[in-house]
């Protein structure tokens, strides 16, 4: 608990200085207070952000690009029509642009540009989370749906 506090208080001064989101909202999103050392605090929450969004793009890679040895993959990326993985693949692109600012950000990082970052990716994520969302929901509800193997992915060896 004394280590919460600690991380609390310093971003609460970091959060003073640079504008940053709330404590509890940057918490509830991405767990800051699971970070074990708060000296380079903000880089830190800027590492926790891009490991909670590569499994969002990881997933939207798989249904852009699937494996072709896997059958998850396989299954899930024939839901989608051409609309949708249109606007899933602008997904993706934002969620790689905030992953490459990222990498550039831990180039020749400080507090400032981790900052930026921050409140770069806060000031988009409920829209990426609702997008997210509505195709997730979809993947989850096919896989609840009656189907035949060979009718949905065809001979598999």
């Amino acid at each position: 608990m004394a280590k919460m506090e600690e991380i609390k208080k310093k971003y609460e001064d970091l959060e003073k200085k640079y504008k940053l989101p709330s404590f509890n909202n940057l918490n509830n999103e991405f767990e800051i207070t699971t970070i074990e050392h708060e000296e380079f605090l903000l880089r830190e929450i800027r590492r926790k952000i891009i490991e909670k969004m590569e499994l969002y793009t990881k997933v939207l890679e798989s249904l852009l690009q699937p494996n072709t040895d896997s059958l998850s993959d396989m299954y899930e990326c024939r839901i989608f029509g051409d609309e949708e993985k249109d606007k899933l693949f602008k997904l993706f692109k934002r969620l790689m642009y905030f992953d490459r600012l990222s990498i550039e950000t831990s180039i020749d990082e400080n507090d400032k540009k981790s900052a930026e970052f921050i409140n770069d990716i806060w000031k988009e994520w409920d829209k990426i989370k609702k997008e997210l969302s509505i195709f997730i929901k979809k993947l989850k509800e096919e896989w609840l749906k009656e189907t035949k193997i060979k009718e949905e992915l065809g001979y598999l060896g």
